[in-house]
């Protein structure tokens, strides 16, 4: 039986692929040469309040796996699907990103085999890594399930449930520590596939997100549960954000340089940090409230546009990268003299829109939208899409 689509996924679902867009639309403004200290502590701000994003997409991806999967599973059906929905668009988007490179290379076999380098390692294209990251996700969901539905056999109430995945965290936050100390023993090892795993390809290991996924699970098996839990301790979970937002917007700015030159800096925002894990726990648990809100009470226009997004945004990510260098170029062209914050804005918006309106007109060709972008011809109204549309992306 059909379960009923969770509410506040497509309200997730399109702000985390918003806040990607606003992510790189940063990211490209950051080297401008007129960029100033004020606009430094604007891009702080934005990174801060959009560096949810793939947190909440991993989160989703959980949920909604163990909240539809409750009952058997036929893995060969499921990893097809995921392989169709997922897979096929993944690998045409990293082609066309890959195309200039591979349009150099001498032979066709040289050129395959590099084309199977860069989609493997996610190295078409910079947003790309993020995908091959899931993947492994989907792909162990059976081993996944069994392990987290053993403990939950264990677990007779809320609170010891609460307090495993207490002790969870602990040693994820903790675990972030090691990364470094791991990364030079690994490179001093030098061990095929492992080494590279661990250094040149750490940020796509999908180990270092799995707290991300099993909250989500968590939060699937007991949906009613998890959100009566967020309701009661809204003020708990608000406390915890904006101390952290405070803490890392000081540590970030106070790195900034003014001598010789404006210089600034915002390692302490990456994702694999402790300090960051925390934030970034905060921030799904502050999103997902938000989230329940808005799906009760966001109606009209706005209601349809982000569940538009919401329907649109697995091909709206893969698309996204080609359409920001065109949006840094509009945005440019029509705020010449505009500072770089505004700048940055625009080439948001306009990247944003022009991504999900692509994905739409692409996704409506016969038999070949589907391959592009993950969707069959669009639905009369935005409703879950199987794949990671459905699972992350897409709810």
């Amino acid at each position: 039986m059909k379960k009923n689509s969770i509410e506040e996924v497509h309200v997730l679902r399109a702000l985390a692929f918003l806040a990607v867009v606003l992510q790189h639309s940063i990211g490209h403004y950051l080297s401008e040469p007129d960029t100033t200290l004020s606009d430094g502590v604007m891009f702080t701000l934005f990174l801060l309040i959009s560096k949810f994003a793939v947190p909440v997409f991993i989160f989703i991806t959980g949920l909604v796996l163990f909240y539809n999967y409750d009952g058997p599973l036929r893995y060969g059906s499921f990893l097809q699907k995921r392989l169709k929905d997922i897979g096929v668009p993944y690998l045409f988007w990293s082609l066309v990103y890959a195309a200039p490179a591979l349009l150099q290379s001498i032979g066709v076999f040289t050129g395959i085999q590099q084309f199977a380098g860069l989609a493997f390692t996610g190295k078409a294209s910079y947003h790309l890594w993020y995908i091959v990251m899931i993947i492994p996700f989907y792909v162990t969901f059976p081993l996944w399930r069994w392990v987290i539905r053993n403990v939950r056999s264990q677990i007779s109430t809320v609170g010891r449930a609460i307090a495993v995945m207490m002790v969870l965290a602990i040693m994820y936050v903790y675990g972030m520590t090691l990364i470094w100390p791991i990364y030079q023993v690994a490179e001093q090892w030098n061990v095929p596939v492992l080494t590279p795993m661990l250094t040149e390809y750490a940020d796509r290991n999908s180990l270092y997100f799995f707290y991300y996924f099993v909250l989500g699970a968590v939060s699937g098996l007991a949906l009613t549960q998890w959100r009566e839990w967020l309701r009661r301790n809204g003020a708990l979970v608000y406390a915890v954000f904006f101390s952290l937002s405070a803490y890392l917007t000081y540590r970030v700015v106070a790195g900034f340089e003014n001598t010789p030159a404006s210089q600034n800096h915002y390692e302490d925002l990456l994702l694999l940090r402790p300090v960051t894990a925390v934030f970034l726990i905060a921030s799904i648990l502050v999103t997902y409230k938000f989230g329940m809100r808005a799906a009760e009470s966001v109606k009209g226009v706005t209601r349809r546009a982000l569940w538009l997004v919401s329907q649109y945004s697995y091909g709206a990510y893969l698309i996204h990268a080609m359409m920001l260098t065109w949006a840094t170029l509009l945005s440019d062209l029509l705020l010449p003299q505009m500072n770089v914050t505004l700048r940055m804005i625009l080439a948001f918006i306009l990247c944003s829109a022009m991504s999900v309106l692509a994905t739409f007109a692409l996704s409506r060709i016969p038999f070949l939208g589907q391959w592009m972008t993950g969707l069959g011809k669009a639905k009369k109204k935005p409703q879950p899409v199987p794949g990671l549309s459905a699972d992350s992306m897409k709810g």
